[in-house]
């Protein structure tokens, strides 16, 4: 199975399309749980993730930030 985070340096937009997923580099995970420790890495890198899509998953940016927080407050003590 493959999980799929899309990033880029800017924000991602309310509506994400293909044209827009078309432009970014996608990084590839083997488990949702390791997509989302990318999602992490990018996030404390000043990145932004956009999108997670996998075999019955799909996240958009905010769901990504609410499962990404309690990790960050972590990184923030």
């Amino acid at each position: 199975m493959e999980y799929i985070l899309y990033f880029s340096p800017s924000p991602a937009p309310q509506k994400v399309t293909q044209e827009h997923l078309d432009r970014l580099i996608p990084m590839r995970f083997s488990s949702e749980k390791d997509a989302l420790h990318g999602a992490v890495l990018v996030m404390r890198g000043g990145q932004h993730p956009w999108l997670i899509a996998g075999p019955g998953v799909v996240l958009d940016a905010q769901e990504i930030a609410g499962h990404c927080e309690p990790i960050l407050r972590l990184f923030r003590r």
